[in-house]
């Protein structure tokens, strides 16, 4: 019986001992699983408001994240926000966002809870839909989701209906709200709405799930009943459909359901309170499949990652003293970004992960007590047993069983006859000895023994150079190197103590403070002195010591002097870590080949530096971890958002265990991984063009830009959609035409270019993400006009003015170079111009003599008839004879006609100079031209025919009226008839001619008389220009008619001009307006 008992004792014993095993091996995969950094973005970063409501990445790479309190669009640098204002037209129609969605033509829907609104991308002009307002159908104001399927068909799911939009009228049309309870929604508050694969429409509401099959609208209604194959919950809040056929339902209270598509089975998975590996939350707000197939539920109690083969969820919750955890418990939003990275939407702002992470932590949780004692990590060493021992600042040795997962304390305060101080520096092992480095002296643990020896710096000749012990390193020989703040030392197996302090010294090292030790493939033990010794070399068997410090003219000497660490790659090749880069030394040529954060380097403060199999780098710094490619000569960034224990690492504290795997110690825990298993990532998306300006304009269609010359300044302003690590993203441009090499901006996201010549260019792009990896370049081709002095035509003129300048120039020297005979040809002809000049005054003079000899006859001649008529009339009385009433009646007539001649010419010299001193009026009223003319020459009938002249007078018309001054046309004419009657020899004709021009009229007298030349034609109506010519002398007269004529048709604003040749007569032609000009 005992025998039988002991057995089924020690069964239960080894049952119970597999079990906690396992369990103990699942909870530390578990906790491997949770690994995961968050990143946190809140109002302190730019947000409008820290509840958020929805996330959606659009086309572009913008990231629209819509709060309570507005909605924000952002590109890793900046948030714009949009808000309702009632003042303003384009903005959105309220401030509390519910859905964001972008269709294929790039608007971006926005649904909000008063109201829809459709924002255009390129414009950012925004149109509101509201139900009743400028004939909008929409059933409802209160958006709950929108959805776009793949055909670009837009439904807009409300509390009170759905809707599909029509584009081609812009307008809606209201689905499933039919009297028939066939074809009627289960509820008509809608809160969720997909299509499946099959293209089944599922509608969620707040009392039912709805099924709208392709090929019927007889809807199939899902409730909560009492059989086991029944939704949990009524109040269906999100859907989510996957490829396998699987509708992931998420429930205001009842959890999680699943339904199969195929055979409508529905599994429920709900919260329990006491069980850590169920749903976290009863409400499931969202529910996302990411592109590496996991399955993430936003509840409000916390998210999580539902492993779909066990059945189990791994949760993450937020811990108010890790600010790498999820910043709330209370989820609204999930969402996948192009990069993989996941956007976590809560009521306290949102978190950021990777959820593609290879990095694992072991971190300090104050509430677990199997977690690291505290954050600082320092010295790491895994012994031959599996347990890695790590060292912090402040509280020992932590113990970590990498199988169970159980992590054990190692302190002063718990084993103070074991670990005589808790500021741990570093920790290396051999055998079963584990060697502890501290801040007052090493420390030397046996493992069997479990007994610890401590040795301190006590005077003898037999003691550490210096208490404050910082690195360690067991040599090949098994030689334990000890370096110090104050030198350096070693212990070998004979537990004797040798200094190479002064050896140093000697060697012109004056700087004690040791931060690595390392020994290369020929024994050579190679120092790196922490404050500004540089790097040193020493040869065991020799002793001789080589020292490497920076000369800063030499670039290929050591970046800088402070180094930290050393590392040997497989080729033999030596990798120092400074406080200033990474340096590669060629032991041939004993150059050194800098690497700093132009090269891609995350942070120019190494701490450590690990090698993997592959020969690459892994380099600890103060901004996070960086992996150097040896192959492709590149570097690759790793932070705190990948899943690294924080961004800053800590000194002494990395390690690389036999199977490869690496382990960095920093502020925020302990960072373990494999190199092989970390992926890289390969997105590398291009550059977006945010915007581009000219001065303050902002350029909307970015395919047709030109810039005028007066306004010539542009400026590309720009961001690369990779949310993984911003700050790192570095960037490059190049304007051709103008750069002949791109510009490094660094992290700078814009350019600008002033003063730039006219022509066509072409601006380019490019981004590097933390990766190391450069995208494609964006270009965009623009266009500088030309200045107006710079055109083709501008240059046409330039050519044409050279060339009138150098013909005037070459004509110029011509007329230099013919000076002196154009003086001799002047002077030759001086005499004769003069005397020319002399004749033409001779002549003028003439002229003027021959008009006044002229004017004397005509006056002389009516005053001689008027005397000598007077004289005969005073002799008959004087003799008292009486004179015959005939007699008296023809001298009167004689006296009366000669003083009327004599009258006329007296009136035509002053009316003459009345006109001539502009100082003549006109008395303009309407006449009829042709009746003026005919009886104003009629009237001289009897004089032209006791000339025996015919008078022949033939108008074209027979009335014409215009507007004129009938006395002085009567005048003009009897002046030009009267002209025309003393030219005119017997048997002539004298023609009289009036034709209508429609707005003038043309009066033509036309004799046979002797003519004119035709040099004379324009001096004969000049007061000193009468033609003078034989027959014209012969025939006397001033030529002031003429003259008077011609000034009288000029102030009708009419004209005159004469057409004659010598022998063949004279035509005078007057042409007169019909009307006159009152202004």
């Amino acid at each position: 019986m005992n025998k039988r008992l002991y057995k089924i004792i020690l069964n239960i014993l080894v049952i119970v001992t597999i079990l906690t095993n396992i369990s103990l091996n699942v909870s530390a995969l578990i906790n491997e699983d949770k690994n995961i950094n968050f990143k946190r973005i809140t109002i302190e970063d730019g947000l409008s408001q820290t509840s958020i409501e929805y996330i959606f990445q659009d086309s572009k790479g913008y990231m629209w994240i819509g709060t309570t309190d507005g909605l924000n669009r952002y590109n890793g640098d900046k948030f714009e926000i949009f808000r309702y204002k009632e003042d303003k037209p384009n903005s959105i129609s309220s401030n509390y966002i519910s859905a964001i969605n972008e269709d294929a033509e790039g608007n971006i829907w926005i649904g909000t809870s008063k109201g829809l609104n459709k924002i255009n991308a390129e414009t950012k002009e925004i149109k509101m839909y509201l139900p009743e307002v400028d004939g909008c159908n929409l059933s409802n104001g209160n958006i709950t989701e929108i959805m776009i399927d793949s055909n670009n068909d837009i439904y807009i799911a409300t509390e009170d209906g759905l809707n599909i939009y029509h584009s081609d009228i812009d307008n809606f049309e209201r689905l499933y709200n039919s009297e028939d309870e066939r074809y009627t929604l289960s509820s008509q508050f809608i809160y969720s709405i997909i299509k499946d694969d099959n293209n089944n429409l599922w509608i969620g509401t707040e009392n039912g799930l709805n099924k709208v099959p392709e090929d019927s609208n007889e809807i199939v209604k899902y409730y909560k009943n009492d059989s086991e194959n029944s939704i949990s919950d009524n109040f269906i809040f999100k859907l989510y459909s996957d490829d396998a056929n699987n509708l992931w339902i998420g429930t205001y209270s009842g959890g999680l359901n699943q339904l199969n598509i195929n055979t409508d089975k529905i599994e429920v998975f709900e919260n329990n309170t006491e069980d850590n590996e169920s749903l976290p939350g009863s409400f499931v707000r969202y529910i996302l499949r990411d592109s590496r197939n996991m399955l993430w539920i936003a509840t409000n109690n916390g998210l999580s990652r539902f492993d779909e083969v066990n059945k189990k969820f791994i949760n993450f919750e937020s811990k108010i003293y890790d600010t790498q955890s999820i910043i709330s418990n209370n989820i609204l939003s999930l969402f996948e970004d192009k990069s993989g990275y996941i956007w976590v939407g809560t009521y306290e702002g949102i978190s950021l992960f990777d959820p593609q992470n290879s990095f694992k932590n072991y971190r300090s949780d104050p509430i677990d007590p199997n977690s690291l004692s505290e954050k600082m990590i320092a010295g790491i060493y895994e012994d031959n047993e599996g347990l890695l021992w790590v060292g912090t600042v402040h509280s020992g040795v932590n113990i970590i069983n990498r199988k169970s997962g159980e992590i054990s304390k190692f302190e002063y305060i718990n084993n103070p006859n074991e670990l005589m101080e808790n500021n741990i520096r570093d920790i290396v092992g051999i055998n079963d000895e584990i060697w502890i480095a501290t801040e007052v002296g090493l420390i030397r643990y046996n493992k069997s023994t479990k007994e610890s020896t401590r040795f301190l710096n006590n005077g003898s000749n037999n003691c550490l150079v210096s208490n404050d012990v910082r690195t360690l390193y067991i040599d090949k020989e098994g030689i334990l190197w000890i370096g110090t703040r104050e030198g350096l030392c070693t212990f070998d197996r004979n537990e004797k103590f040798k200094s190479y302090s002064d050896i140093l010294l000697r060697n012109g090292i004056s700087d004690g403070m040791i931060s690595d030790i390392i020994e290369d493939d020929e024994g050579i033990i190679w120092i790196a002195s922490g404050l500004d010794g540089g790097l040193s070399s020493l040869n065991k068997i020799t002793g001789q010591i080589k020292n490497y410090k920076n000369d800063k003219y030499d670039d290929n000497s050591i970046s800088f002097d402070s180094v930290k660490s050393i590392a040997i790659d497989s080729k033999n090749n030596l990798w120092i870590g400074t406080h200033y880069g990474l340096n590669k030394f060629d032991r041939e040529t004993e150059k050194f080949y800098r690497y700093t954060e132009s090269e891609g380097l995350s942070n120019n403060f190494i701490y450590g530096i690990l090698i993997d199999e592959e020969d690459n780098l892994w380099i600890s710094t103060n901004y996070g971890l960086s992996k150097y490619d040896n192959k492709r000569d590149k570097f690759i960034e790793y932070t705190a958002a990948d899943g690294l224990q924080g961004n800053e690492f800590n000194g002494f504290s990395y390690f690389k265990s036999t199977k490869g795997e690496m382990f960095f110690g920093g502020t925020n825990g302990l960072t373990y991984f494999f190199p092989h298993e970390l992926k890289e990532k390969k997105f590398v998306p291009s550059v977006t063009l945010e915007s581009v300006y000219s001065r303050e304009h902002e350029f909307l269609d970015l395919s047709n830009i030109f810039i005028n010359y007066k306004s010539n300044h542009i400026q590309f302003n720009f961001f690369m959609p990779d949310y993984r690590n911003v700050n790192k993203i570095q960037y490059a441009y190049k304007l051709d035409g103008l750069d002949e090499s791109w510009v490094f901006s660094e992290n700078r996201n814009y350019a600008s270019y002033t003063n730039l010549e006219a022509g066509t260019y072409t601006f380019k792009v490019v981004a590097r993400n933390s990766s190391g990896d450069w995208s494609i370049p964006t270009s965009l081709t623009f266009e500088v006009g030309m200045k107006p002095w710079e055109t083709p035509v501008a240059y046409i003129i330039y050519i044409t003015i050279v060339v009138l300048i150098i013909y005037v120039v070459w004509n110029r020297v011509k007329i230099l170079d013919s000076l002196v005979e154009q003086r001799t040809s002047e002077l030759n002809n001086k005499l004769k111009e003069n005397k020319e000049l002399y004749d033409k005054l001779i002549k003028n003079e003439r002229y003027k003599n021959n008009y006044f000899v002229n004017l004397s006859h005509e006056l002389r001649t009516p005053l001689n008839v008027i005397i000598s008529t007077q004289q005969l009339i005073t002799n008959l009385n004087e003799k008292n004879e009486p004179i015959p009433k005939n007699k008296i009646d023809y001298y009167m007539k004689t006296l009366r006609r000669n003083s009327d001649r004599l009258l006329k010419l007296i009136n035509n010299i002053i009316d003459t100079s009345k006109i001539e001193s502009c100082s003549y009026k006109l008395h303009i009223k309407e006449h009829d031209i042709v009746n003026l003319v005919e009886e104003t020459v009629l009237s001289m009938k009897d004089f032209i025919e006791e000339n025996d002249i015919k008078l022949i007078i033939d108008p074209d018309m027979e009335e014409k009226i215009i507007e004129c001054d009938s006395i002085e046309i009567e005048r003009c004419m009897v002046n030009l008839i009267g002209n025309a009657v003393k030219f005119t020899p017997e048997g002539g004709r004298i023609e009289v001619k009036i034709t209508d021009l429609y707005k003038k009229v043309k009066i033509s007298v036309k004799d046979t008389g002797i003519g004119i030349e035709e040099k004379y034609h324009e001096t004969i109506f000049n007061r000193f220009g009468q033609a003078y010519n034989e027959a014209s002398e012969e025939y006397g007269g001033s030529g002031l008619g003429l003259t008077l004529t011609k000034q009288l048709v000029t102030l009708h604003k009419g004209n005159i001009i004469v057409k004659s040749e010598i022998g063949k007569g004279s035509e005078f032609i007057i042409i007169l307006p019909v009307k006159q000009n009152k202004n």
